[in-house]
């Protein structure tokens, strides 16, 4: 009868057998926690939502992570699609207002111009505009990040489809909040991310260093690498997103709720959350 040649299986090992399987199995759990947990970048929650309620929404996205870290990723490379879309809509809403605001005979539209401009009044265009609608600026919108508060203590939570409108209304600019405030509002758990880092960073040492010298690798290792490997493409495309941020950057406009333009109020009217008032 021929020998077999398959592997023969090993019980659980204690700690005087070399590698024990507990250090085996809590190393890749801590992993799996780290790379699942620290990852998620959720969206902001409803005003006045109970904490247990956002408790329980984490802890679910999180599940999600862990059975399903494909969807997380595919769902996470279309909120970068989205605010890449949103970055470009409302640099051309922003440039658009300018074009239409600005004083083409003002000494400020004349300044960067060549001489041969200034003296041709049919030269079409002022100077150019810089716009500062950055992906950071766009993630934090497309989150729920952002609000309106009316001089009447009306609040409205901006969505992607508000921004053209508004910003050519002239009610939002892009001056309005800085990258610096979207990351002062999103402190992420530093302590969370040390973490993670020397975690995944002494876990694949130590993969590495068993495929070198040729030493078995347990399936849940190699589990654990992929779930290391969605960890950092996840990473990748909410680069820019705040993360760990309770509640949105505020602009406070000039207008009282019923004297902003109808067209704009007949837009938010769309919105099934619309407008809360501050003390509700």
């Amino acid at each position: 009868m021929a020998a077999s040649n398959s592997t023969a299986l090993v019980s659980w090992q204690l700690e005087d057998n070399g590698r024990s399987t507990w250090a085996l199995v809590w190393s890749c759990l801590a992993t799996i926690f780290a790379c699942t947990w620290t990852v998620l970048h959720p969206d902001l929650p409803r005003r006045n939502s109970p904490t247990v309620r956002i408790i329980i929404a984490n802890l679910g996205y999180w599940l999600l992570a862990i059975f399903f870290p494909e969807y997380v990723f595919v769902n996470a490379s279309c909120a970068r699609y989205r605010a890449m879309l949103l970055k470009n809509v409302c640099n051309e809403a922003q440039k658009a207002r300018y074009l239409e605001s600005v004083d083409r005979d003002s000494w400020l539209s004349k300044r960067a111009r060549p001489l041969e401009q200034v003296q041709n009044r049919d030269s079409a265009d002022p100077h150019s505009f810089r716009t500062e609608w950055t992906l950071r600026k766009c993630f934090c919108i497309s989150a729920g990040g952002l609000a309106l508060q009316s001089q009447d203590g009306w609040i409205y939570v901006l969505r992607r489809s508000d921004m053209q409108p508004f910003i050519q209304a002239g009610i939002i600019e892009d001056i309005d909040f800085h990258d610096r405030d979207v990351e002062d509002r999103a402190k992420a758990d530093s302590l969370g991310k040390t973490f993670t880092v020397i975690q995944t960073s002494w876990f694949l040492a130590d993969i590495i260093a068993r495929w070198v010298n040729s030493l078995p690798v347990a399936p849940i290792e190699l589990a654990t690498i992929a779930y290391i490997a969605c960890g950092l493409m996840m990473y990748a495309m909410w680069w820019y997103k705040p993360k760990d941020m309770s509640t949105p950057i505020t602009i406070y406009v000039r207008y009282d709720r019923n004297s902003i333009p109808t067209d704009l109020l007949n837009h938010t009217a769309t919105n099934p959350h619309g407008w809360v008032h501050i003390y509700a």
